[in-house]
């Protein structure tokens, strides 16, 4: 992942967090530790999930090689023949 990609990766989990942060809050301050924990468990869950989903290689069907690499080492199209 170029270094570009990683701050705008960076900023947009931040930004997904600030709404959950803030129902956190909410819910620490008025409802009791079992909505607060179920609230907790599945925060973890989806930040869970987006982590291993960066962490994932995007793999080009029965390829062995990343999509990546494929797409970047692909010959450029042959030029249309003139008549």
């Amino acid at each position: 992942m170029k270094t570009f990609d990683r701050i705008w990766t960076a900023l947009a989990i931040a930004l997904m967090i600030l709404p959950f942060a803030a129902l956190g809050y909410e819910l620490a301050k008025s409802e009791s530790l079992l909505t607060i924990a179920v609230f907790a468990c599945m925060g973890v869950l989806l930040f869970g999930t987006l982590i291993l989903g960066l962490r994932a290689k995007p793999k080009s069907p029965g390829d062995t090689q990343d999509a990546e690499e494929a797409e970047s080492s692909k010959a450029p199209a042959s030029v249309a023949t003139r008549r």
